[in-house]
């Protein structure tokens, strides 16, 4: 894959499997189905949805989207705050329990229009290659995005399934 492989601005984006969405809002594209995201979405609740991180194929690296048009965690409701953080909770123990990392970064900034959380595994070559924190990301979401073999693709993809399964198998409020 190549860096020119991978678009993303205020009104398009490119999965890592080369399809291009445009939208209006990122977050809105996502929820409303117009966006296909890789692997599908993991889990559905009333006020968020969980799935792949559609650009950065790094495995487990997961999303968080709220239903509802909103930037902040501070405009959501008691019940899609609730539901937010089971989802998180339940993410980050599939991540756990499924072998793909024992590290997780939970991430949400208010830059971006629509509010979302990522849940990004880390990968012991990242924390070989790149050293450990926060600060690293955005340098490690650029080596993936350049460097991803169909085999990465792949391995993404299976273990998008692993989550999958892993989902519909519990009931995220308890």
């Amino acid at each position: 894959m190549g860096k020119d492989s991978f678009v993303g601005n205020e009104n398009s984006a490119v999965d890592f499997l080369g399809n291009k969405t445009e939208f209006d809002c990122y977050g809105c594209a996502i929820v409303s189905g117009h966006m296909q995201v890789p692997g599908g979405i993991i889990y559905e609740g009333k006020y968020c949805l969980l799935a792949a991180d559609p650009e950065v194929p790094v495995p487990g690296f997961l999303i968080v989207n709220t239903k509802r048009h909103l930037n902040s965690i501070s405009e959501m409701t008691p019940e899609e705050r609730h539901e937010l953080i089971d989802i998180v909770h339940h993410a980050e123990k599939a991540i756990k329990s499924l072998n793909i990392s024992n590290e997780i970064t939970i991430v949400q900034e208010e830059r971006a229009s629509h509010l979302h959380v990522w849940i990004f595994p880390h990968q012991e070559w990242m924390n070989e290659k790149y050293g450990k924190g926060i600060s690293k990301l955005r340098t490690i979401f650029a080596d993936v995005k350049e460097n991803a073999t169909k085999e990465d693709i792949k391995e993404v993809l299976d273990k998008l399934e692993l989550i999958k399964n892993y989902f519909k198998d519990i009931d995220i409020t308890k």
